[in-house]
């Protein structure tokens, strides 16, 4: 389980969140991206990692609110948990 640190709307239909990520602050890279599910029965969610901060251990998305599963995403509240949270490459996927 992961917890959110920060939560920001940044305006009607986009908002910033930081999440404490330990294992993926450590690894990601630039032009990385993260497979997020925001229960358990939900369905993956690709997001771009727009940030990350090693020392804090934290990654930052910035989502649109569009469909189904980024409104569940954006109805989480601070120091809540998203369930899986996973680090993953454009190369990984589409080779």
């Amino acid at each position: 389980m992961y917890k959110i640190v920060k939560k920001e709307t940044l305006n009607s239909v986009v908002e910033l969140m930081e999440i404490h990520a330990p294992f993926v602050a450590r690894k990601c890279e630039p032009g990385q991206f993260i497979i997020l599910r925001v229960d358990e029965d939900g369905e993956r969610v690709p997001l771009t990692i727009a940030d990350y901060d090693r020392e804090k251990e934290t990654v930052t998305i910035i989502y649109q609110v569009l469909g189904y599963s980024t409104t569940l995403l954006s109805q989480k509240k601070r120091r809540r948990v998203c369930s899986r949270f996973r680090r993953t490459s454009w190369s990984a996927c589409c080779p």
